[in-house]
């Protein structure tokens, strides 16, 4: 399973009591028949579609688009969707035809602070023109297919050097402003490898887009974060914050993301806390 940062391969669908995975899957149809068999998209809300049980998304857009020649790698930043709006949308549609049931707006990377911090073609488009054309795109190909639309967010560089949460949720909160106005149907923050600027972005999110359901992700091993936060910890953390689905991303293999979220999984049901849970290896 896997987002716009990697691609990966299905696992178990369900974690626990109740709770089932929402799945990122770069080859769709394989894992909608292995989940739920070749059927129709479910119907209703994200968090009602993920109650029913396995949700089934697109993924790995920088990794395809980089193969294609539509991303450059290294900054991974999404601008194709400005200069080749067109490659963009044939994945979009391949995505949808091989199952997806959520599809994410092609905005990884675009924080303002981001597109400007590697002095390409990225940051003369800002976040704002970026993540709109992004929406456009994803709206377009994704709601005459009964498919829901997810806004994404990932790790900033501010926050590195940040003196203040408010000043990375100040980013955050740029990017947000096109996905509010173009009422996504939930939020994807992906990608951190220190859980505490998880949690703020979280803040931001509900801060800024009340209601709207939060999917958190880390670049972490089962061990701990960057700051050696143990990873079960983090799971509580990332629920506490605000998020409705948890787990982990990119950086290793399908085993060792699966054995992160066991145990975030373990010490969410300890501390009596309930979420969905996600897993995207790399």
């Amino acid at each position: 399973v896997s987002t716009q940062s990697t691609g990966s391969s299905g696992i178990n669908a369900e974690y626990g009591d109740h709770n089932h995975f929402y799945c990122y899957c770069f080859v769709c149809y394989y894992t909608r028949e292995l989940f739920v068999g070749i059927m129709p998209r479910s119907t209703g809300t994200f968090l009602e579609r993920l109650d029913a049980g396995p949700v089934i998304g697109d993924g790995g857009f920088v990794f395809a688009l980089e193969k294609r020649g539509y991303v450059e790698a290294g900054p991974w930043t999404p601008e194709a969707v400005v200069e080749n709006p067109e490659a963009v949308m044939q994945l979009h549609r391949e995505f949808l035809r091989a199952g997806s049931d959520v599809c994410q707006a092609f905005t990884f990377y675009a924080s303002e602070d981001k597109l400007n911090n590697r002095g390409h073609s990225a940051g003369q488009h800002g976040c704002y023109g970026i993540n709109t054309a992004a929406c456009n795109l994803v709206r377009s190909a994704s709601y005459p297919e009964g498919a829901l639309i997810a806004g994404g967010v990932s790790q900033t560089p501010t926050y590195l050097t940040a003196v203040s949460p408010e000043a990375v949720k100040d980013e955050v909160k740029k990017q947000l402003k096109v996905f509010k106005e173009q009422k996504v149907d939930l939020m994807i923050a992906e990608y951190y490898e220190h859980v505490e600027e998880a949690e703020w972005h979280i803040h931001a999110i509900k801060e800024y887009m009340p209601g709207t359901p939060i999917c958190a992700s880390l670049a972490i091993n089962a061990d701990s974060d960057v700051h050696g936060v143990p990873t079960g910890e983090c799971g509580v953390r990332l629920v506490k914050a605000g998020a409705d689905v948890i787990g982990v991303n990119c950086h290793f293999d399908p085993f060792r993301c699966i054995e992160a979220v066991v145990k975030m999984r373990d010490a969410v049901k300890e501390a009596g806390l309930k979420c969905h849970f996600m897993v995207q290896p790399l």
